[in-house]
């Protein structure tokens, strides 16, 4: 265990709403330009947006439901659309949608649910919906992009998952870490110089479910947004054990950082929190 780092950890936490009337809260994510991107915001199918000190907005419809969300440095906001089967992107200058991917090898995905950018910008998401331990047919995709960010190629990383659900990359970009929600596993692979996947492990075996999203935090602490336990948990990944955990609320699902604050989304009330972790 990392001391130094781990001591820099609040004891206690004290969050602070800052949106609610969200339909379904999930997906945040912070972008260049100051504001924290959301789903679902007063109605489901569309993408709020929030500038911390202001007002929320609805800033977009999907045109399905989204899910995730992450920002691309390009410009644009990335979505992972289960309703729609599909990824897409929002320009933020133009709020233009773009379809990035609806299918593999001529087949619909079942119904993106998270994304991540790879070191290289390309992205990588997992595809659960319908999946569980009983009917494990989740996978993982990456799509290798283009210089604008649209899709080159697509490939499948991995298959045979239980829900797969929130991943992350190691900040050096070395592993890449999943939340599979349907075995409460937080798993690891490693990744080579083509973003390519090999050597799966279970870095952590949860005795309770859910494991929802992922994010790293500077000090490379892994957070887990645990729906059923209502907490955010923190992980040393190098040792696979608990660090601390936090309770927030019913259906803990995802989180963002922007200028050392922690941003949650909670589904059970509709609201996301504002936490000052390295404040």
């Amino acid at each position: 265990m990392r001391e130094k780092e781990n001591f820099l950890l609040p004891s206690a936490i004290k969050p602070e709403v800052v949106v609610t009337d969200i339909a379904f809260a999930e997906g945040p994510a912070a972008a260049d330009d100051g504001y924290i991107y959301f789903v679902n915001y007063k109605r489901l199918g569309t993408i709020g947006r929030y500038f911390p000190g202001g007002s929320p907005e609805v800033w977009a419809e999907t045109g399905g439901q989204a899910n995730g969300l992450k920002y691309d440095p390009r410009g644009f906001i990335v979505v992972a659309d289960f309703g729609g089967q599909r990824i897409t992107r929002f320009s933020l200058k133009t709020r233009k949608m773009e379809i990035i991917t609806s299918e593999y090898e001529g087949s619909p995905y079942l119904g993106p649910n998270d994304l991540c950018l790879d070191p290289h910008g390309d992205i990588v998401f997992t595809d659960p919906t319908g999946s569980s331990i009983d009917n494990p047919i989740g996978s993982i995709y990456k799509i290798k992009t283009a210089k604008d960010g649209l899709a080159k190629t697509i490939i499948r990383l991995d298959n045979k998952l239980a829900f797969p659900n929130g991943l992350a990359f190691h900040p050096d970009g070395s592993k890449l870490y999943l939340a599979e929600s349907g075995t409460n596993r937080l798993l690891s692979y490693s990744v080579d110089e083509d973003g390519l996947l090999s050597d799966k492990k279970i870095v952590m075996q949860f005795p309770t479910d859910t494991l929802d999203g992922i994010s790293f935090d500077q000090f490379s602490n892994l957070w887990i947004a645990r729906w059923t336990n209502g907490t955010i948990d923190v992980v040393d990944i190098s040792v696979g054990s608990l660090i601390k955990s936090y309770k927030l609320g019913e259906r803990v699902t995802n989180m963002c950082w922007l200028n050392g604050y922690l941003y949650v989304t909670i589904a059970g009330n509709g609201t996301i929190v504002r936490i000052p972790v390295w404040q």
